[in-house]
């Protein structure tokens, strides 16, 4: 079991400086003066750079040439020292991790991949350096965290301390853009202005996520306003549909009445035919009746029965007769159905010129309603987004008033159905 560090508690992360040795807070004296010196520059020049500034600030006659070389020379030293100073966190954030990777890639190779190898050897590096570095574990853990974050970051390298990475190490790489912007505006800038920039950044961005909330919930809404308006009218289709189909069975019922009444015209017209016919001959009889009749001397004779003759022409014309009764009894009844089917075509008619009437009104409202909720959501979208709601209370008012008036009667009208 690794040792545990029993020395004075060290500073907290807040405070930690990488390149000052932890446990040597160095409470006065120099030590002071050298903890309020600032980590990084507002800007490491370029040789180039620096020689323009030499030229710009020592040029002429008063400074020799080899005096300028010197002071060049001696500030692309602290230049150089500057960038390595900046680096120094990376390269043992770097280490750290490498120590960590090669250890528990040793250990999965001969134990396997699972949770608890990869643990048990984060553990045994983070003892190993607790132990020998004197290192805090949080601090060791910030130190990879901030080397994974910013290694190939050149600006926050070069740019942000420490404590500016702990307070970034879990942010957006435009707010770590952002602090870095504002460092080199300002290198004077305490970890409290650091965090303040960064809670203002977040709280605009937490408006504006709330903003998005709210249009996306009222996208949602109008959406499923949209859905229902959208199974309203289908379901108004739907029964446009059914009232066409009933429109079209009462169609095929007249076809079929129309059939009917042209078999009973054209009965009609045979019984006609029929009676005519029957009439033409029941004549001819009574001609021969009346000729025979004429022809017939009337003698009182006693006779056992009436002739032979006679009796046949009396039972054809009456026959004839009783046939014609009935024929025009037929024809009567023929002509009374015909009438009946006429009457019948004429109620059929009238219902389906109705019911076409009220489709096409339906189907009208349909239409038009459809395109009153549609141009209703898009209106009230953009009114919500423009935030001028309060301008069109009165009419929303009035809106609304109407529609639960236009509700009321039609769940009435739907109860009396």
């Amino acid at each position: 079991m690794s040792k545990r560090n029993n020395t004075t508690p060290e500073a907290s992360d807040d405070d930690f400086d990488p390149t000052r040795p932890e446990g040597h807070d160095g409470k006065g004296g120099d030590n002071a003066i050298e903890r309020d010196l600032p980590l990084a520059f507002a800007h490491v020049p370029s040789n180039t750079e620096i020689s323009q500034k030499v030229t710009e600030f020592f040029g002429g006659d008063e400074i020799p040439d080899a005096l300028r070389a010197s002071i060049a020379e001696e500030a692309e030293e602290v230049a150089h020292s500057t960038r390595k100073i900046l680096l120094e966190h990376m390269r043992i954030g770097g280490a750290f991790y490498h120590i960590r990777t090669r250890v528990e890639g040793h250990y999965v190779s001969a134990y396997g991949d699972t949770t608890p190898v990869r643990r048990k050897a984060a553990e045994r590096v983070y003892d190993f350096i607790e132990d020998t570095f004197r290192k805090k574990r949080d601090s060791v853990r910030l130190y990879i965290r901030c080397y994974e974050r910013f290694s190939t970051n050149s600006g926050a390298v070069e740019m942000l301390s420490i404590s500016d990475m702990q307070l970034l190490v879990n942010k957006s790489d435009e707010v770590v853009e952002m602090v870095i912007d504002a460092r080199r505006d300002d290198p004077n800038l305490s970890k409290r202005d650091i965090k303040k920039i960064i809670d203002e950044y977040e709280d605009r961005l937490a408006e504006k996520d709330s903003a998005l909330s709210t249009v996306m919930s009222q996208l949602h809404e109008t959406y499923g306003q949209l859905s229902d308006a959208k199974s309203d009218n289908e379901r108004l289709a739907a029964e446009a549909d059914r009232l066409n189909q009933d429109v079209k069975d009462d169609r095929e019922k007249l076809k079929r009445t129309l059939v009917d009444l042209a078999e009973a015209e054209r009965a009609t017209s045979g019984l006609q035919n029929t009676i005519s016919k029957l009439e033409r001959e029941a004549e001819a009889r009574s001609r021969e009746l009346k000729e025979a009749h004429e022809r017939v001397t009337i003698k009182e004779v006693q006779v056992e029965v009436t002739p032979e003759h006679l009796r046949n022409l009396e039972a054809a014309a009456q026959s004839r007769f009783d046939e014609l009764s009935r024929v025009t009894a037929e024809c009567d009844e023929a002509k009374k159905r015909l009438e009946e089917l006429q009457a019948l075509r004429k109620k059929q008619e009238a219902e389906i010129e109705q019911k076409v009437a009220v489709e096409k009104r339906v189907a009208g409202l349909v239409e038009t309603f459809g395109s009153f909720i549609q141009e209703f959501h898009s209106v009230q979208l953009l009114v919500t987004a423009d935030g001028s709601l309060g301008r069109f209370k009165g009419l929303l008012t009035g809106l609304a008033d109407l529609t639960g008036k236009f509700h009321g009667e039609l769940q009435a009208a739907v109860r009396a159905a």
